[in-house]
């Protein structure tokens, strides 16, 4: 099994073993852990694309994008609001760092 099949095995784990938990706690406590599994999913996909880029491997941008977005969405569940345009500034400007980070370990 290579470096990515396996980073990517242990982000499909984290990622149930994480429901697995939020449910039961929804289930024990009664409580909506709905923003929780956003942000997770999100926590657990930029996680997986920081141990890429650690590892000196090829950065998944659509996968970055969909973990940013995850967080948003859950932040937005948890009662806040984000305004969109400041939102859209953001995005961009975490995936010209991404782009950046990816260049300079690249280059090493």
């Amino acid at each position: 099994m290579n470096k990515s099949v396996a980073l990517t095995s242990l982000a499909w784990g984290l990622f149930f073993v994480l429901i697995g938990v939020s449910w039961a706690a929804s289930n024990y406590y009664g409580v909506d852990v709905s923003p929780y599994i956003a942000l997770e999913a999100g926590i657990v996909l930029i996680g997986l694309n920081v141990a890429r880029t650690g590892l000196r491997m090829h950065l998944s941008k659509f996968s970055l994008f969909i973990g940013i977005v995850a967080i948003a969405f859950g932040v937005m569940l948890m009662g806040y609001t984000l305004p969109l345009v400041e939102t859209v500034i953001v995005l961009i400007g975490l995936f010209i760092i991404a782009e950046a980070a990816r260049s300079l370990t690249k280059s090493r």
